[in-house]
């Protein structure tokens, strides 16, 4: 049987063309520059005339004449851009210039024919020690920073985090070497708070990179106004003050008193004891750890005991909390702001009443801010622990008829002590920023009795304080606070300080203003700087003082974190990445350089102010973040509480130094109130402590459990009083260890963590 011939497997025939081919209308078909490619490799060789040939010349680009046409088009067309780029970039163009051509505008320069060819002159690039290419001095544009987590040297990652001049660099550096040691990964060790300076070398160290000449000037003479006869005398003299009666307050101010007690279990896990306690007293929980009978300070020996701590009832839970700064002595005092309870505020509702909203000014209710004073034990240290001796008691009640006291926040700038102070007849405590439910921020001037033991009751009704005395005294008026104000059109939601007489405030339409508390001939106060920062209600502000004062930092309802400038908001603004779900709770570090924040998904964030476009996750909570305490300028510790009653604390200093650093935190304790069938108890809150030091695996945490049964995510729902509502730290160098977590019972518990 003869053997067929060789057939071909090439197409017989034109190849389909479609008439309605879109990618060809467009211009941007490949098949042309394949059968222009093909062509140009076959035109300059002879082929015989057969008929698989012909059909392939017909398929591909034709006869001989027009390939050869094809291939001068092309030459031509190389020509007429190597021509154009000669011109356009000059005949001494290197290679680097083509590169970057072809990076920065790849989409705005059109395709003609092939690819430009890039022709290396053989001459080096100039690069700079990093590694990266310099620029030539033509060069306008940004092309923005290396990516932090690549693998690069020290020198390069601390130029990045923390900047290239020594006011940015050395504070890094001394800070490294005190807080970035195996003792302090989780809490601030006793050994390193009182560590003294030993590197006077480290000239921008200690004050986080301002001179300590400007430290010192800002401590005087940034308060020259205060004390100013003219100015000062009239600031002061806007907040009068009125006493009322102990009944008046507590019937109308304070949460309404209840004679049943509130049951508390302490100790170890295996033998908690159940303490009772009532309406604004205290108790020392270290007792729980001590034999029934016996106490270690009365043995005689010293022996320290395993706790010491104080917990007091309020009634009910607190809004916010702070701890008074710039108080060097023995006392240390405590605002917390309580409201009264819902039963209370009915009875001020009218029938047509609104429901309240945050977008909106509420109804008058009375409030009342309480002030309550712990000591301090003497010592010979920088660090004073808490006296066990002397119980705290409640100094002061702030009441007002402004509605609820939202926001609070303590005039944190340095403040060196005058010899006016000590002439005045009440000892001055700080001044105090506010935000009510009203809508209005006001500033008032804390002052306190010198030595009294009674407890003061002041009151505030429309823009009126009044205070008062344990004691039946008369009552005194105040006409307004010491500074009072509120944009056209909305209300105050956040409020900060930026310098001792200037105000940054947040407010409900996304606008940010800021003023100036000085004493004003005009009606009504206007702020000099009001812009629209955000699309909408603004959570939280801060600052980055010292060292960044005119950066400002504040997070919105959308989810979005800003860092703006107050110099130019417009052109000066960076963001990181937005949040699905908003987390009210933002600080400054000025040790870490760095804003520590809470997160989406039980997580707390650090942002440094150098790269503010990325995030570094520092925390993992079981729940979602209920409360966060200040950042302190005495160590880089912070402290995260959550819905399910857990307090934990981590230091993000160790991350922000080497971003591959382990993950160290540690729960101060846990909280669980659940209800009580005892007609004599309020409810019975549980409090675990003892847990140890835990290596946090980030990378493996899912969102929400998965139930075996029907594998759908589930997520666990607490009771309200159980969550933690409040967190400080104390911001005095001597007590910088000392801490305070307000709980939904409406309990205060006060520990020094020193290590």
């Amino acid at each position: 049987m003869p053997s067929s011939g060789r057939r071909s497997g090439r197409l017989k025939g034109p190849r389909a063309v479609y008439v309605d081919d879109p990618f060809k209308a467009a211009g941007i078909s490949d098949d042309e520059d394949s059968i222009n490619l093909e062509s140009s490799r076959k035109g300059k060789k002879k082929r015989a005339s057969t008929e698989d040939s012909a059909s392939d010349n017909e398929f591909v680009a034709g006869s001989g004449e027009e390939a050869g046409e094809g291939i001068e088009e092309e030459e031509e067309q190389e020509g007429d851009s190597e021509e154009e780029i000669e011109e356009e970039f000059g005949p001494e163009a290197d290679a680097s210039d083509f590169e970057e051509m072809e990076i920065d505008s790849i989409e705005n320069t059109p395709r003609k024919g092939r690819s430009m060819p890039c022709q290396h002159d053989g001459s080096a690039k100039k690069r700079r020690a990093d590694g990266t290419v310099v620029p030539s001095d033509e060069e306008t544009h940004i092309r923005g920073i290396i990516e932090p987590r690549d693998h690069l040297s020290k020198g390069t990652y601390y130029t990045l985090t923390f900047g290239s001049d020594d006011r940015d660099l050395m504070p890094a550096v001394h800070f490294r070497m005190r807080w970035n040691k195996g003792i302090d990964a989780v809490f601030p060790s006793r050994f390193t708070l009182e560590e003294r300076e030993k590197k006077p070398e480290y000239l921008y160290g200690p004050t986080f990179g301002v001179h300590p000449d400007d430290v010192v000037k800002e401590s005087t003479r940034g308060w020259d106004w205060y004390y100013d006869r003219d100015i000062g005398e009239r600031f002061r003299k806007r907040q009068r003050i009125e006493t009322i009666e102990e009944s008046v307050a507590f019937q109308n101010y304070l949460p309404q008193p209840n004679t049943r007690k509130h049951g508390i279990l302490l100790g170890p896990h295996d033998n908690q004891r159940l303490f009772e306690l009532g309406y604004h007293e205290s108790f020392d929980f270290g007792d729980a750890w001590e034999e029934p009978g016996s106490k270690a300070d009365e043995s005689g020996t010293g022996a320290k005991r395993i706790r010491e701590g104080w917990m007091l009832n309020i009634g009910h839970k607190a809004h916010c909390m702070s701890w008074a700064p710039n108080q060097n002595g023995l006392a240390q005092y405590l605002a917390v702001a309580v409201p009264i309870t819902e039963d209370q505020k009915n009875q001020y509702k009218s029938e047509d009443s609104e429901p309240i909203s945050s977008f909106q000014p509420s109804e008058p209710f009375p409030s009342a801010l309480q002030i309550w004073e712990f000591k301090g034990k003497p010592s010979d240290t920088p660090t004073m622990t808490l006296d066990m001796d002397s119980k705290p008691r409640l100094r002061q009640v702030l009441c007002a008829d402004w509605g609820d006291l939202r926001r609070m926040v303590w005039c944190t700038l340095p403040r060196t002590e005058r010899a006016e102070d000590k002439e005045e007849e009440n000892e001055s405590i700080g001044l105090l920023a506010t935000v009510w439910g009203d809508g209005y921020v006001r500033v008032l001037d804390i002052k306190t009795g010198r030595g009294s033991q009674e407890t003061e009751f002041r009151a505030c009704p429309f823009g009126v304080i009044f205070t008062s005395t344990a004691n039946v005294q008369d009552i005194v008026k105040i006409e307004s606070p010491a500074f009072e104000a509120r944009p056209p059109s909305t209300v105050c939601t956040c409020v900060t300080w930026l310098s001792p007489s200037d105000l940054v405030v947040g407010c409900g339409n996304g606008f940010v203003a800021i003023w100036n508390i000085g004493p004003s001939s005009a009606s009504e106060l206007l702020p000099y700087f009001y812009r629209p920062l955000h699309a909408t209600y603004v959570l939280s502000i801060t600052s980055a003082y010292p060292v960044h004062p005119q950066l400002v930092i504040t997070i919105s309802m959308d989810g979005e974190t800003r860092m703006w400038s107050v110099l130019d908001p417009t052109s000066e603004m960076a963001s990181t990445g937005r949040m699905r779900g908003a987390s009210p709770f933002i600080s400054y570090s000025p040790i870490c350089q760095s804003v520590v924040a809470g997160d989406e998904n039980e997580f707390a964030r650090v942002i440094p102010i150098r790269r503010f476009f990325t995030t570094t996750t520092i925390a993992r909570l079981s729940s979602t973040i209920s409360a966060m305490a200040q950042c302190s300028n005495h160590h880089p510790c912070a402290l995260f509480g959550s819905a399910a009653g857990e307090v934990v604390g981590t230091n993000p200093f160790r991350r922000v130094v080497y971003n591959k650093e382990q993950i160290w935190q540690q729960i101060w304790f846990t909280h669980e109130w659940i209800r009580t069938s005892k007609t004599d108890t309020m409810g019975t809150s549980r409090f675990h402590d003892g847990y140890r030091a835990e290596n946090q695996k980030l990378a493996k945490y899912k969102l929400f459990e998965t139930n075996p049964v029907n594998g759908m995510g589930t997520s666990t729902i607490f009771e309200e009083n159980t969550h933690v509502t409040a967190l400080g730290w104390n911001p005095n160098r001597p007590c910088a260890a000392w801490a305070s977590a307000a709980l939904g019972c409406g309990l205060v518990r006060v520990e020094d963590l020193a290590i």
